[in-house]
């Protein structure tokens, strides 16, 4: 199976460059699914039909999802929160913030991913289309099960031993909720299941994520960042889309619209080398159905196959070290003289020559100072320790 992951700032059109993916992939011939993450679903809308929660034929060799997050956090974590939930109560919390003390934030949109996973298992289509919640900041809490999973493989053996000795004393002194092996249990299942789903993401010969985004200061500071991220948690990045792009005979407000976009462009293209940049228009109205989906996909892709890996590689990776991490960006054909390095709050800004390559910094970047550089392999490794700004 092949995985194609969108994410991008909300509002830049990814869902309609979601779903115009999946409609080429199965107009190519490819079983296809394109299901939406995001709480704020509106790839029904962009299809022009109406979507639950299992999978959906809506045309030809392509079938749709938009997954109920609230119904995948309760069937993968309702034991959990009934517990937490009746722990507030004992402390005395009112009714409506006990349902929601009692989720952890963000793991709606984690438990939604699990249905990747389903799909990856039952191996039913040829290609998933993933329509993310935006920014990517889905993929970044991923993360999260890595260090549950590691405290839990640690702590719950001690805690189910502790209850057996603990709980029939306990319900003799106290009235508080005791944790039972069925909450353990379900919590277990559920992080080994959302560490599974990282796996699949992160396999690079299934997964890649393609980045949507429109030429605007604040939406391409957002790119960047969201680049950095993934590359920082290992998530491969074959594409990046710029999208809604004015022609060049408009007038009136969107003349100075166009003019901006036409400054930021070239920027774009800097920043985000060496990954292809797919290009589409600004339409005049809705892209709503498949009509108007297709040309969208000719505009995207042309004569290129949407499932293919567009770009082999990493374009920048963050590895962690003993006390700092380094940054690792390929720079082929420079030499060590001709780069300068500039770091300005939560911005790096490397300089080789006359072309200015700028990254938006994670936290764990934006904390330390970049001291060092040095060539690695035609690849710029910068290294970040704590230091004196």
């Amino acid at each position: 199976m092949r995985i194609l992951f969108y994410t991008g700032k909300g509002g830049v059109g990814k869902t309609s460059v979601a779903a115009a993916t999946a409609l080429r992939c199965a107009q190519r011939g490819y079983r296809t699914i394109v299901l939406s993450t995001d709480a704020a679903h509106s790839l029904g809308d962009s299809l022009s039909v109406e979507l639950r929660a299992e999978p959906l034929l809506v045309a030809p060799n392509l079938w749709a999802q938009e997954i109920n997050a609230l119904h995948e956090l309760e069937s993968n974590w309702g034991e959990v929160s009934k517990y937490l939930s009746d722990l507030l109560a004992w402390q005395g919390a009112e009714t409506i913030a006990q349902g929601e003390l009692s989720v952890i934030p963000g793991t709606e949109e984690l438990f939604s991913l699990l249905q990747i996973k389903r799909h990856y298992d039952e191996q039913k289509f040829d290609v998933l289309v993933v329509d993310a919640a935006p920014t990517g900041e889905t993929l970044r809490l991923l993360s999260l099960p890595d260090i549950m999973r590691w405290w839990i493989s640690r702590l719950f053996p001690i805690a189910r031993a502790l209850l057996k000795v603990v709980r029939p004393v306990a319900k003799r002194v106290t009235d508080m909720p005791i944790v039972n092996d069925n909450v353990l249990g379900s919590a277990q299942e559920a992080i080994d299941a959302m560490v599974a789903v990282r796996a699949i993401l992160t396999d690079q010969n299934v997964t890649t994520a393609r980045i949507v985004m429109n030429l605007e200061k604040m939406v391409i500071r957002e790119a960047q960042r969201s680049l950095t991220y993934l590359s920082l948690f290992g998530y491969a990045v074959d594409a990046v889309v710029v999208n809604r792009i004015l022609p060049p005979d408009v007038d009136g407000h969107f003349a100075s619209w166009y003019a901006m976009q036409q400054e930021y462009e070239p920027q774009v293209n800097e920043m985000f080398e060496p990954l292809p940049i797919l290009r589409a228009p600004h339409f005049s109205r809705e892209i709503v159905g498949t009509e108007l989906l297709s040309i969208l996909a000719d505009k995207l892709f042309g004569d290129t196959d949407p499932a293919a890996f567009l770009y082999r590689g990493q374009v920048q990776r963050v590895e962690k070290t003993g006390d700092g991490y380094d940054l690792i960006v390929p720079l082929p054909f420079a030499s060590e003289d001709q780069v300068h390095l500039a770091q300005n709050a939560d911005e790096l800004l490397i300089s080789v020559g006359w072309h200015r390559h700028r990254i938006v910094l994670p936290q764990s970047l934006a904390r330390l100072r970049a001291l060092d550089a040095y060539f690695e392999n035609d690849a710029l490794r910068v290294i970040f320790r704590r230091g004196v700004a």
